[in-house]
């Protein structure tokens, strides 16, 4: 070392070492370094200087007036991932690249006061600006023997979640998350349980009270509060906003979400080394360029060509993420993601423009993806309370048909959408969850079947949902009994509940009713 003598650093202003004025974003490296040698005994990411000075650009010049104040202190602060060696063994031109530390003999020289008095942990941390997300070390043992209410209030919680909640069951899960978020003894308990709220609300439908959560849950995670403590937490909360902007309409402020979580310094690492936060960031960005995609307004052909490629790289990387992670939900769900964008895209032309594939392979091969993911709800009790595997497959399986020109009950029926038979031959090996016990032996009565779940009250979907299943329920029972009882109540059901949807979605099917029988269509019936 360069001097055995104890250092004296003084953390009210002016910030003082051995009483000499000294610059705030040296003493604040230095604390940093030791800061985190005291607590874990780790280094401090280059990362984490950017995070904590992001109006700083230069990092080199900021790390290179550091280690000179260092040296003038008389401390001796290492970089690098080579631990062993000596700091004046070390090459000077990858220092600013760090990882940085300090070993304990060092760290123990520092003696640090508040207006002169011993400064506590807490009030470095208050320096440091991490009380507020960075908690100072606490005895394990004592952690372990507090009282597990918390724990039993958010399991209980994320089962009612996992099963799915009708509208008479919401307040029943709010109160589940609300007594965990009580019974919290720490930031981030708290911070975690409006964090599972918030997500539950998204997954089952419910935007508004999703974003009211997380309204919450941002005055836990401030940027004075360093969310370098609590990454994926941080990292999932710029996701479930995202999520919400998107349900809601607002793509270009979702994309602004994913755009600040991949650019900010300090949470670049979980998305890269988190399997499950970097899933749900890529199957959400999937979705965004999806829906650049098949906008044929304001973009060039090459353009939404480039956006459908980039949904389908996404995809394929977060199905990766998915079985990295383990979660086998998870997995159904980008699943189903790739068969549907996979046939939408190549449906308008945005991929294999030359139709190097034809239509009845990018068919199968889209429904086998749908098979999979269905496969694994049936297998592992997963996607529960959601109808869009049905809705999709019900979709794809008429595939392009439309009738040319007129529009009568007699060339619409003239159409040949893909057989029951076909379908479940094409999805084979996973063809076990598509039984005649679910109506599978007309398209018609899967759809039924599916409505029937939601009208008993034995699930609830949402009513985009229903309205998909509304629209397939009076497109096959027009194709397959003519103009039936069936086919008028589901289209007559559908004309009210548009009046529920938001404008772009009674757009879409405004559009959508045109590929019905010109009798079915609301304008032809009055």
């Amino acid at each position: 070392m360069t001097s055995i003598d104890a250092t004296d650093i003084e953390l009210a202003p002016p910030y003082r070492v051995n009483g000499q004025r000294m610059r705030f974003q040296s003493l604040w490296l230095l604390l940093r370094i030791y800061y985190a040698q005291r607590t874990a005994g780790v280094s401090v990411s280059v990362a984490t200087v950017q995070a904590r000075f992001p109006g700083n650009a230069n990092v080199r010049m900021t790390v290179s007036r550091a280690f000179a104040d260092f040296r003038n202190w008389g401390i001796d602060v290492g970089w690098g991932h080579e631990r062993s060696c000596e700091p004046a063994l070390l090459n000077p031109a990858r220092r600013s690249q760090g990882p940085f530390w300090m070993d304990a003999a060092t760290a123990a020289r520092l003696r640090l006061h508040l207006n002169g008095v011993e400064a506590t942990p807490e009030s470095l941390a208050h320096f440091l600006g991490l009380d507020a997300a960075e908690p100072v070390p606490r005895d394990p043992v004592t952690y372990v023997m507090q009282d597990i209410t918390y724990w039993n209030h958010l399991t209980q919680a994320m089962r009612v979640a996992q099963d799915g909640f009708p509208v008479t069951a919401s307040a029943s899960v709010a109160e589940s998350f609300r007594a965990a978020q009580h019974a919290a003894q720490d930031g981030f308990q708290l911070s975690l349980a409006l964090l599972k709220e918030s997500l539950a609300w998204r997954k089952h439908g419910h935007s508004r009270q999703s974003q009211k959560t997380l309204g919450r849950l941002d005055e836990f995670l401030k940027p004075s509060a360093s969310v370098a403590s609590i990454p994926t937490i941080s990292a999932m909360a710029f996701v479930a906003r995202g999520w919400n902007y998107y349900t809601s309409g607002k793509a270009v402020a979702a994309q602004a979400e994913l755009e600040r979580l991949a650019t900010d310094p300090a949470l670049q690492p979980v998305v890269r080394y988190n399997p499950r936060v970097r899933f749900e960031y890529l199957n959400l960005r999937a979705l965004i360029h999806k829906g650049m995609a098949l906008n044929p307004k304001g973009l060039k052909r090459t353009d939404r060509m480039q956006f459908a490629t980039q949904a389908i790289a996404d995809l394929s990387d977060a199905l990766q993420a998915a079985y990295e992670a383990d979660s086998i939900d998870a997995a159904q769900d980008v699943a189903a993601n790739i068969g549907l964008t996979m046939w939408l895209c190549w449906q308008n032309g945005v991929i294999d423009p030359n139709r190097e594939q034809d239509e009845y392979t990018v068919q199968t091969q889209a429904l086998r993806w749908l098979g999979l993911s269905e496969w694994i709800c049936d297998r592992f009790g997963v996607g529960g309370n959601s109808a869009w595997n049905t809705i999709f497959l019900l979709r794809i399986a008429r595939g392009s048909c439309q009738s040319k020109g007129r529009n009568d009950i007699d060339h619409f029926r003239a159409q040949s959408p893909l057989k029951v038979e076909q379908v479940i031959d094409a999805v084979r090996p996973f063809h076990a969850p598509f039984s005649k016990a679910k109506g599978y032996g007309r398209w018609s009565t899967v759809a039924a079947f599916v409505l029937e779940e939601h009208d008993t009250g034995r699930t609830r979907y949402g009513a985009l949902q229903i309205a998909n299943l509304l629209l397939e329920y009076a497109w096959f029972s027009a194709h397959e009994r003519g103009l039936c009882k069936e086919a008028y109540s589901a289209a007559e059901r559908l004309t009210q509940l548009m009046m529920t949807l938001q404008p772009k979605e009674r757009s879409f099917f405004r559009q959508s009713i045109k590929s019905l029988p010109e009798e079915l269509q609301p304008m032809q019936r009055k």
